[in-house]
């Protein structure tokens, strides 16, 4: 029941990108707490010949000696001997594949299919090494795994490796030695770890990136106290790197190829588009739609489909380890970095040209050439993370020459600085993503004549909620970051036991504004985010108020058309007591005729005075009116009343005087009257 419920959300879904094979249960192979079960898969694979052998060198060993006192160990071993993380291994006993789904694992069905892919991937290898010399500009040397010289890479890296080891006196000129990788793999692992002696927990960091982790997941890395951060030989730079596809195909390709990265990485999409991302002729679905010849005829004359914008964001690390020889005042450097996916290009074709520009006077050879992320298609070198970091990190002019703590010229600055302008932009890049969705969905509410928008404010919702998750998770990625690569103190030991410290706080600082101000905007934008989260969902209550004003008008149109048939019924249930033969009901019908008529006109005319705004208003001052004038009366006859009781009251008290006085008053008018009328007659 529980995964019908499961489904069944998933099915209702508004996340177009949402993928389902992320939400399913992945402990086949045991969780966190499931020591017993892990041992009883491993012996189902090997019983049924689907267990990773491989082979097992010293710095495997090694660190398999380690995982059962440092636990978080085992997912490098793990690593080191599938190729990749063990849940992309194969479908484990008591998994059941999900129909129409995207399959989890990656090594194919078949046990030779398996076989072939984990080969391929322990031996894939793409390492760069640039040695600084004192001056001038640093050499490069390259070693990429070929499958017509398979061992070719691996041996050309172990002899890199034993050469920087040596420190003879031919090799006092190099100052620094950088490793730069793209991915990991087993015989990387194994070459630097045991060439280098590199703590295991340098690459471990570098396997997988999640912004949380369920209470049962093995894979989960513990926290690390600041004080003991410090103390680590290697920093770790979070970034988000966005990329545009032009359509959903490419977006699902670069999802496959991010899949196949050795490391764990996942591209999503935000699902968030505008009307601007896509060509007149594409619909919402991303399918064709009916447009006027004149489009469809230059969009066929150019050779191009129709544009349906999409862009997908890929959390990424770049960890840079760093050991030095003090006797031999030399350094040796190891950088991982993640591949990028061939589809699609760098959102806004990526970053500025760091170059100083060339006078109007420099001749056109002076031109530099541009990094690799840049130039055409028609240029066969991989437009990639890696090669922009090689090729800015042989730019020694390009960044300011800043003091190093432990010397005024040391070459780590070089390499250090590519690798903060680089993410550096790849931060700005996202956030002025981010500031031009927001601006978008704010003018999707306000809704001007000229932006065809839907009615249905509930996607611009969606939208605002995919940031509102991704916005805080961006933030603490950043101050991650500002954490470990301002604050790190790189400390090596000499042979007698002194210690000698290296601060990259000298190398950050130039760059601390920069990465504030990204945090800043962070910041404002989760409280823009809010607001317009507030500002839509008023929206939608408004428009449901509308709507449920407008669904009681309809009950109310309903009622009254009811009503109608509510007098002749009335009359014909009291005629039909009528007793008398069916012919003598002519005179009783013409009566139901009549008076239902009158009913229901009568009925009409209370509904249009009920209706009526002005014969209420009529009806109110009239009403209104009337109960003032019986105010006054009432009160009039109050006031009447109480005076007539008070005169009574006054003739009450007086008695008898009052009568005398009045007797005697009377006796002079009479007697006058009475002279009066002597005389005159």
């Amino acid at each position: 029941m529980a995964t019908r419920r499961s489904l069944g959300y998933y099915k209702r879904s508004n996340w177009q990108y949402f993928r389902k094979d992320l939400g399913t249960n992945t402990y086949f192979f045991g969780d966190a707490y499931q020591d017993e079960k892990r041992e009883e898969v491993i012996r189902i694979l090997k019983e049924e010949g689907k267990y990773w052998d491989g082979v097992e060198g010293e710095y495997l060993t090694y660190v398999k000696s380690l995982a059962g006192t440092w636990p978080q160990l085992q997912l490098l071993v793990d690593f080191m001997e599938v190729g990749t993380i063990p849940t992309r291994w194969c479908t484990f006993p008591g998994e059941l594949p999900l129909k129409n789904q995207k399959p989890r694992y990656v090594y194919g069905e078949t046990i030779p299919e398996i076989k072939t892919e984990q080969k391929l991937r322990a031996k894939r290898m793409n390492v760069a090494l640039l040695e600084y010399k004192s001056e001038g500009k640093p050499s490069v040397e390259r070693y990429q795994y070929n499958e017509l010289h398979e061992d070719a890479a691996l041996e050309g890296l172990k002899k890199a490796v034993s050469r920087v080891q040596e420190n003879s006196t031919s090799r006092r000129d190099i100052k620094l030695s950088l490793f730069v990788v793209e991915d990991l793999s087993r015989d990387i692992i194994e070459t630097l770890g045991a060439g280098l002696d590199i703590d295991p927990r340098f690459f471990r960091t570098q396997l997988i990136d999640y912004v949380w982790n369920n209470v049962r997941d093995p894979w989960r890395e513990p926290p690390m106290l600041d004080v003991m951060s410090r103390q680590q030989n290697w920093f770790q730079m979070r970034l988000v790197r966005s990329r545009y596809f032009p359509n959903h195909q490419e977006l699902s390709d670069a999802q496959d190829a991010v899949d196949r990265f050795n490391v764990m990485r996942r591209m999503d999409g935000d699902d968030n588009q505008a009307f601007w991302d896509k060509d007149p002729a594409m619909g919402k679905d991303g399918a064709k739609s009916k447009i006027s010849k004149a489009i469809n005829g230059s969009l066929s004359s150019l050779g191009e489909a129709p544009v349906d914008a999409k862009v997908g964001h890929v959390r990424s690390r770049a960890t840079f380890w760093l050991r030095n020889d003090i006797d031999n005042d030399t350094a040796v450097a190891v950088l991982l970095l993640e591949p990028t996916p061939q589809q699609g290009f760098p959102l806004w074709r990526g970053y500025a040209n760091w170059d100083e520009l060339p006078l109007f006077s420099s001749p056109p050879e002076d031109i530099p050439l541009s990094p690799p992320s840049m130039r055409s298609a028609q240029d066969e070198t991989p437009k990639t993370w890696f090669e922009d970091f090689v090729f800015w990190a042989q730019k020694e002019t390009c960044f300011p020459r800043l003091p190093s703590p432990s010397s005024p010229t040391s070459p780590l600055v070089v390499p250090v600085q590519a690798l903060l302008h680089l993410v550096c932009t790849d931060w700005l890049t996202f956030t002025d993503y981010l500031n031009a969705r927001l601006n978008q969905i704010d003018w999707e509410i306000s809704r001007p004549a000229f932006l065809p928008v839907n009615d249905d404010r509930e996607p611009i919702l969606n939208k605002l909620n995919i940031w509102r998750r991704w916005v805080p998770v961006c933030r603490d990625m950043l101050s991650a970051t500002l954490r470990q690569a301002s604050d790190l103190e790189l400390q090596q030991k000499r042979y007698d036991g002194e210690a000698y410290r290296i601060d990259t706080e000298a190398i950050f600082e130039p760059y601390r504004r920069d990465y504030e101000r990204i945090q800043e905007r962070l910041n404002d934008y989760e409280v823009r985010i809010d607001r317009l989260s507030t500002v839509v969902n008023n929206a939608i209550s408004l428009e449901d108020a509308r709507n449920t004003a407008k669904n009681s008008e309809s009950v109310g149109n309903l009622t009254v058309l009811a009503s109608l048939f509510v007098p002749p019924s009335l009359v014909a249930s009291l005629l039909a007591m009528n007793t008398e033969p069916l012919k003598d009901l002519d005179e009783a019908l013409k009566w139901w005729v009549v008076a239902s008529f009158g009913a229901i006109l009568l009925l009409f005319a209370l509904y249009h005075t009920m209706r009526s705004e002005l014969t209420w208003k009529v009806v109110w001052k009239t009403i209104t009116k009337t109960t003032e004038k019986y105010a006054k009366m009432v009160t009039l006859t109050a006031r009447v009343r109480k005076r007539a009781e008070r005169d009574n009251g006054e003739s009450d008290d007086d008695g008898n005087g009052k009568h005398e006085g009045e007797t005697n008053s009377e006796g002079p008018k009479n007697g006058i009257l009475g002279d009066r009328y002597v005389s005159i007659c």
